[in-house]
């Protein structure tokens, strides 16, 4: 996921960087740029256009900012009809054919806000400045990164958690950008406004991209009943988790849309994952060792919603998965589903265990625990590869019975929906 953000400064992304051993061409219409010293000649031109052959790249002076373009990244990037299928958004072009040292022998400024160039393999490209402008070294993964994730504990009180209206949501994308924003920024979010239509849930997910087909199918309903395959199918209390901890790759996020609640218990809990590994790195590095290296099996078996074959799902994930960049990647835990096998000695079994603890322990200090009631029509949207959820008992022999609608989204399909409406 993405969830570990790579930042830049901007300030040294679009720097400028004198130019040395150039030569220049600029169109008739821009007249000639460098001197024969090569130093800049400062005219009020809108753009000019240099060749820098130490550097290899081509240089766009706007004269407050200079953009470099290695030669052969525009090589690879052109955008004419033998190098780049349009309509399919790919290259034509096969990298076997590609020359890595190639280099343009010509390049000239047009009136249409264009730039052309004539490369040493003898083809020539046309590139218009919109592009051109819109391309960053070093890029921006995605459309979030720069933006600090907010880690929270108890002060995160029911009036704090960023809350978005169903109606707002589905009808504006600048809307539905905020609340995606906000979702990756604090991890939980609170939607009202979906009344006790079922089927909302689901339009929501389809406004964003699709729901994640599971073993539980495209979506679920969380009841009590007699014949449970799961503990959230009861009324027994459910331990802080993160859901679908038996696979792989687990779903982003998880929306739960409370159709009616109970009338005795069934209190939602909720505890930033982040805020406790980064607080266990630092205060405890023997248990943060173990709960980031020692892989947990989780195992999950049952009858699949669709296909209606026995199935076994297993998995194994340490608790805490750390990115190559030392950023907490994701949290997963989830003790219900805890597999009997370990990845450990013997003897160091009971030292697993008492990291399990020290970690249950944290998330439910009363630094980190968030407790709320979630009301009919509401629903809590919650990264599941970052904050943990569990609920307290509740009474399920009563006729009014507690019903959450539930769903999974990837973040990889939230990702995607959210370049299109930024357009990066």
């Amino acid at each position: 996921m993405l969830r570990n953000l790579y930042r830049y400064n901007l300030a040294n992304v679009l720097r400028c960087i004198p130019v040395a051993d150039a030569y220049s061409f600029s169109s008739q219409n821009y007249g000639r740029v460098y001197s024969s010293s090569g130093n800049i000649e400062r005219r009020q031109l809108s753009t000019n256009v240099t060749i820098d052959t130490t550097s290899e790249t081509i240089v766009l002076d706007e004269g407050d900012m200079k953009s470099r373009f290695p030669f052969i990244w525009l090589r690879d990037n052109c955008r004419c009809h033998s190098c780049y299928q349009e309509t399919a958004g790919q290259k034509i072009t096969l990298l076997k054919k590609l020359d890595i040292d190639v280099y343009p022998l010509n390049v000239g400024m047009h009136d249409d806000q264009s730039i052309t160039v004539e490369w040493s393999d003898a083809h020539t490209s046309k590139y218009p400045l919109k592009f051109l402008k819109d391309v960053k070294f070093p890029a921006l993964i995605n459309p979030l990164d720069g933006l600090d994730l907010k880690y929270w504990g108890s002060e995160m009180t029911r009036d704090k958690i960023p809350t978005f209206s169903f109606h707002d949501v589905m009808s504006y994308e600048s809307r539905l950008y905020s609340w995606l924003e906000s979702l990756h920024t604090h991890g939980i979010c609170i939607m009202n406004g979906l009344e006790d239509h079922a089927s909302n849930l689901t339009r929501l997910a389809d406004w964003v991209t699709h729901p994640r087909m599971t073993c539980h199918g495209s979506d679920f309903a969380v009841k009590a009943t007699s014949e449970a395959t799961d503990l959230a199918y009861t009324g027994y209390p459910l331990e802080l988790h993160t859901d679908l901890s038996y696979y792989s790759y687990g779903p982003g996020v998880q929306l739960l849309h409370c159709i009616q609640d109970s009338i005795n218990g069934g209190l939602s809990e909720f505890a930033d994952g982040f805020k406790v590994a980064y607080d266990l790195k630092r205060d405890d590095p023997d248990t943060f060792e173990i709960l980031s290296t020692v892989p947990v099996a989780n195992v999950h078996k049952g009858i699949h919603s669709i296909s209606k074959t026995k199935y076994i799902l297993r998995a194994w994930k340490p608790i805490i998965r750390m990115s190559n960049s030392d950023h907490v990647e994701d949290v997963v835990f989830a003790y219900s589903h805890q597999d009997t096998c370990m990845s450990v000695k013997f003897k160091d079994a009971k030292k697993v265990y008492k990291a399990l603890k020290t970690f249950l322990d944290s998330i439910y200090s009363r630094n980190n625990l968030i407790s709320l009631k979630l009301q009919p029509g509401e629903a809590i949207c919650l990264n599941n590869t970052r904050v943990l959820h569990g609920r307290t008992a509740f009474e399920s022999g009563y006729s009014i019975q507690r019903h959450l609608q539930g769903l999974y989204l990837d973040w990889d399909e939230i990702y995607s929906r959210m370049r299109g409406m930024s357009g990066k």
